[in-house]
Order: structure tokens, then C-alpha cells, then sequence
């Protein structure tokens, strides 16, 4: 049985005494981003980034959606509060991307807006088929592509899949997302957890031959990887405006 290492609110941590994979559930509903769930996700990631080696991370959703991504009641009750959401989301968007370890989404359903942003922070992606599909919302809801959002779009995408994904809000299923680069591998929905277990077993060192692995230099190779990325996530503001960026 896998050990319990975070419970709370829907979202469960477990660990694996025999492989070191971590399995981040999360089973709040729609699981729309809001403080409660950032709080819920960011103690689960503590206990991940504190954890000895080798490790490696999977987060999969349960139900409907991976997530529906920002919470849009919680913005419109609490306007003051949306920019410090979006900000604490993107630090933790941050962390996941140079995690010292492997990290895997399992996209069970649904994965809108930040739901798709939570999944392009891991290393790879995998899609449960027939159900579900990933998309950017932000043309349907009069929103723009904020600097943290953009900036992990454009560290995981090639071009013409933001052109195509972002300027028309089209959705995705689980093939045309392959095929366009949103996610690595597709499989059925009842595989979907162990088939992303084996892909973040693979990643462990020792079945990579990584003979002198270093964790700090394999988050610091992400970093030089993602660094526009990982800066706008770590540092942005959600009021700067595009030009600020020229």
C-alpha cells in the first residue's frame, strides 16, 4: 500500500517505499484554481522537493476534469484577490518546472486554461483517450494570454501550436494534442495512472544510467532550459502589460 504523505481538501499525496514515485491527486470536482487549492498543491510540492532521491513526481486528476482551470467565481466575488491568485499559481507553476526530479501529468479529463498550464509545468504529459480535451480559453472569455502563462506556452510549444491554440481557442482530444505537441502520449483511461508510473519510473536515475546524477544539476539544467519561462513564473506581475515586455 502506498504511504499517505499529504490529505487534505481533495487533494492527496501518496508515496512508493519501492520505486520513490510520489502520486498527487487531485479530487476537488472541477479542480478550479484558487487559494485553496494552490495552498492544498503547494504543501503537497513541499514534501516532494524535500524528499530524498530517486524520486520522481506524477499529477493526476480524478473525475470529470484535471482542471477546469481558474476558479472564475472566486475572480469575480473576490476581484482584489485575482491577481494575488494568479501570482501564487505561477510560483508554483515555477517550482514544478525545475523540480529536481521527474514530473508527469495524467490528464484524466478536462485541462482548460490553468488546468493545461499545470500540465505544461511537468516534463511530459499523457492523455486518457476517447474523453477529454486541453485548450486554451482565453479567446472565449475575453481574457488575454498573461506573462507567466505565455511564457510557458512558448517554452513547451512550437509557434504555429500557439497560433493555432491560443488565436482560436480550439480544443484539443487526445490525438490532435499529440500530433500538435500539447501532450507526449495518449493511452486508455483505465491505463492512465500506471502507464504515467512507468513514466516517471523511467526517469529515475538508475534506469537512465545516470551514473553520477546531481539533483541540483539536473534543476539547474532545467532552468537554463526554461529560463524565460521559469523567470516571468517566478517574478511576473499579472498587471504588466504586454509592452512591457519590449
Amino acid at each position: 500500500m502506498p504511504n499517505v504523505e499529504y490529505n487534505a481538501d481533495g487533494i492527496q499525496l501518496t508515496s512508493s517505499e519501492e520505486c520513490g514515485i510520489f502520486v498527487l491527486s487531485l479530487d476537488r470536482n472541477e479542480n478550479v484554481v484558487n487559494p485553496d487549492f494552490v495552498g492544498a498543491l503547494s504543501a503537497s510540492i513541499n514534501i516532494v522537493e524535500c524528499a530524498s532521491h530517486p524520486k520522481a513526481l506524477v499529477i493526476i486528476g480524478r473525475g470529470k476534469f484535471f482542471s477546469n482551470g481558474l476558479d472564475l467565481k472566486f475572480m469575480l466575488s473576490t476581484p482584489q484577490g485575482t491577481s494575488p491568485l494568479i501570482e501564487s499559481f505561477w510560483r508554483l507553476l515555477g517550482r514544478i518546472l525545475v523540480m529536481d526530479c521527474r514530473t508527469v501529468a495524467a490528464i484524466n479529463g478536462h485541462a482548460f486554461g490553468a488546468g493545461l498550464f499545470l500540465a505544461l509545468a511537468c516534463d511530459y504529459r499523457l492523455m486518457r483517450t476517447k474523453r477529454g480535451f486541453v485548450n486554451f480559453p482565453e479567446l472565449n472569455l475575453g481574457m488575454r494570454l498573461a506573462k507567466g502563462f505565455a511564457e510557458i506556452s512558448k517554452a513547451k510549444l512550437s509557434p504555429e501550436t500557439l497560433r493555432d491554440g491560443v488565436l482560436t481557442g480550439r480544443r484539443y482530444g487526445s490525438t490532435e494534442a499529440i500530433r500538435t505537441g500539447l501532450v507526449d502520449f495518449e493511452c486508455p483511461f483505465d491505463e492512465l495512472e500506471s502507464r504515467a508510473i512507468v513514466i516517471a519510473e523511467e526517469g529515475l536515475p538508475e534506469n537512465l544510467g545516470a551514473v553520477n546524477f546531481d539533483a541540483q544539476s539536473f534543476r539547474q539544467m532545467k532552468i537554463e532550459l526554461y529560463t524565460d519561462a521559469y523567470r516571468a513564473l517566478s517574478m511576473g506581475k499579472v498587471d504588466a502589460e504586454p509592452e512591457s515586455r519590449l
